[in-house]
């Protein structure tokens, strides 16, 4: 017989791994302008968001995009958001400095975004009798050039014409992305644009910020589904099966891309229920195996989640969040699925949740899910949402040699038992074929050796081991970040780390800190002590009730405002900005 070796073989006596340290970031930006792009699913405006990004970034500057959406494949009226700035931006705005209208519908759609100041460029079709718009012969042109589809590369072309921003830059982003798809039209459509923006320089239009002349080369564009896509990768995971279910698919797409550079296998489930109980298979035979869902189809997964708490079978569940109930909003985004994650599944066992906030974070806790996952033995849950998933920033290099790679599975023995009592509560986990022992694993409640039992003196060990590894998890657990010292604590999970951190910027008040949890559960009550000491916490979330703020209030933190925000959309830094000005006057 072949003798099999475990890679990175750990055990649990270890301490946990410790992250990376953020880099101190450099840049803070100054001055940033946003464009608005509006127009019909199906008009390329993804299209035209990714050569923006991509061009403005090349041209020295920092970029960060995000996108509203219609459920449906064509028509409709969608936006993507553009923010341009002389440093690091993780955050939308409401209100924009420029909007571009790809059709009629698309003013309407938007106009609570404009302002007296804000410019709209639209094709001279386009009429609107309370709004003033700067007409661009759009359509006119491209149907010369050949077709419609040639807009989003004209638009690229005003607005850098606009800006007096050389072409050069835009070229080269306009090859790499219509490099299979008539370049030569694309770039004519450009030039075209350009050409036409130019005369509109001398139009009272924002200013610029000043580029950063190094950024290309120490900057990269993605979006949160692959930056969690790499943090699992960097987590070992090799097998992920997953039935497509917005706007989780990002992910389930990004692992699909890789598997031909990775010993990865992927697997478009039949429905969630198979994906997950797939997943524990996976885990059990010595794969590192993940899911990916949304509310929806996490809520189907529920029995499995039993099952691999009864079972001591770890698994990763990356759950990006959507409105509901039911079908909701299934393009729009919410962080309303934390009680979800948190209470799914009958009976009594331990499971970890995380929430990353930004990209780093993404990829940070995609890694550190696997880890979690292995070294308890049990569910992990990654909290992502449409907002986070679907946005693009930047980011720097990174270097994925820092993360310590780890595997907690043992060689077995004739006497090997599988669920053996420690004071850990967690037993050596062995898989079938490594080692002389039998693996047994059951869904009953079952004795060390992993046979089925009534016995209720079986049954309270059981129920102390289980609980013994969730005490663990939470003397374990890692400590929110803190931002700041005040006395008024600006508190938030998840992707509301963008806009928390750059109205505090704003503000510039030396009351306000800011807290923000990544480890949403369990809490560990010790590193919730500074909550206990400010005079004020406000809690800021994006779901109806202020789920996580409950869960605070649990733990006798008192919570003294809510700001929470409901309507599918993610929180823009000026709106928030105003609603936490209001309180803070109210405090003086």
């Amino acid at each position: 017989m072949k003798e099999l070796k475990i890679p990175f073989h750990s055990t649990i006596s270890k301490s946990p791994v410790s992250l990376p340290k953020p880099k101190k970031q450099e840049h803070h930006y100054t001055h940033s302008i946003s464009i608005l792009i509006g127009g019909a699913a199906g008009t390329g405006i993804m299209t035209l968001e990714h050569i923006l990004s991509d061009a403005f970034k090349r041209s020295g500057y920092f970029v960060f995009s995000t996108k509203e959406y219609m459920s449906r494949v064509r028509g409709g009226s969608n936006t993507t958001l553009l923010r341009i700035a002389d440093g690091p931006i993780n955050a939308p705005c409401w209100h924009v400095d420029l909007f571009i209208a790809l059709d009629a519908d698309a003013i309407s759609h938007v106009h609570e975004r404009l302002t007296d100041d804000t410019i709209v460029l639209a094709d001279k079709n386009i009429k609107d009798e309370q709004i003033h718009i700067q007409s661009i012969p759009m359509l006119e042109t491209v149907k010369k050039i050949g077709g419609l589809h040639y807009a989003n590369s004209y638009v690229a072309g005003v607005l850098f014409g606009m800006f007096g921003i050389t072409t050069v830059m835009l070229s080269q982003s306009i090859e790499a992305i219509f490099y299979e798809h008539n370049p030569q039209e694309n770039e004519t459509a450009m030039q075209e644009g350009f050409t036409y923006g130019k005369n509109l320089a001398s139009m009272d239009i924002p200013k610029l910020p000043n580029p950063i002349s190094t950024l290309k080369e120490t900057m990269h564009l993605i979006n949160g589904s692959s930056a969690a896509g790499f943090g699992f990768l960097i987590g070992g995971c090799n097998m992920i099966t997953a039935y497509p279910m917005s706007p989780s698919t990002g992910v389930l797409n990004f692992m699909a891309s890789m598997s031909k550079e990775f010993d990865l296998v992927v697997e478009q489930s039949e429905d969630e229920i198979a994906s997950l109980n797939m997943v524990l298979g996976g885990w059990f035979g010595g794969a590192r195996a993940m899911t990916s869902t949304s509310g929806g189809g996490f809520a189907l997964m529920s029995e499995a989640m039993s099952l691999s708490g009864m079972s001591e079978t770890p698994a990763v569940v990356y759950l990006a969040q959507r409105p509901g109930p039911a079908t909701g909003l299934p393009t729009r985004s919410e962080q309303g699925d934390l009680n979800l994650a948190i209470h799914s599944g009958h009976g009594y066992f331990g499971r970890i949740v995380l929430a990353p906030g930004d990209l780093q974070e993404c990829i940070d806790y995609g890694y550190l899910a696997f880890e979690l996952a292995d070294r308890y033995q049990m569910p992990v849950i990654y909290l992502s949402d449409q907002y986070l998933a679907d946005s693009i920033s930047m980011m720097e290099r990174v270097d994925f040699s820092v993360y310590e790679q780890r595997r907690y599975i043992q060689t077995t023995d004739p006497s090997y038992d599988r669920y053996k009592f420690n004071d850990t509560g967690i037993s050596l986990r062995g898989v079938p074929g490594l080692g002389d022992g039998l693996v047994v694993s059951s869904s009953h409640e079952h004795d060390e050796r992993g046979q089925s039992t009534e016995s209720y003196h079986v049954r309270e060990n059981m129920v102390k081991k289980r609980k013994q590894k969730i005490d663990l998890t939470i003397f374990e657990a890692y400590e929110p970040s803190i931002m700041g010292k005040g006395s008024i604590a600006l508190i938030g999970w998840g992707s509301t780390k963008g806009a928390i951190t750059e109205v505090l910027k704003e503000l510039n008040d030396p009351r306000l800190f800011h807290v923000h949890f990544f480890w949403v559960h369990p809490l560990n009550p010790e590193h919730l002590e500074v909550l206990k000491k400010t005079e004020t916490n406000i809690v800021i979330e994006n779901n109806v009730t202020g789920e996580f703020a409950d869960i605070l209030k649990s733990h006798d933190i008192s919570i003294d405002h809510r700001i929470l925000e409901s309507n599918g959309f993610s929180f823009f830094a000026d709106l928030l900005k105003e609603k936490l000005s209001n309180i803070l006057k109210d405090l003086k």
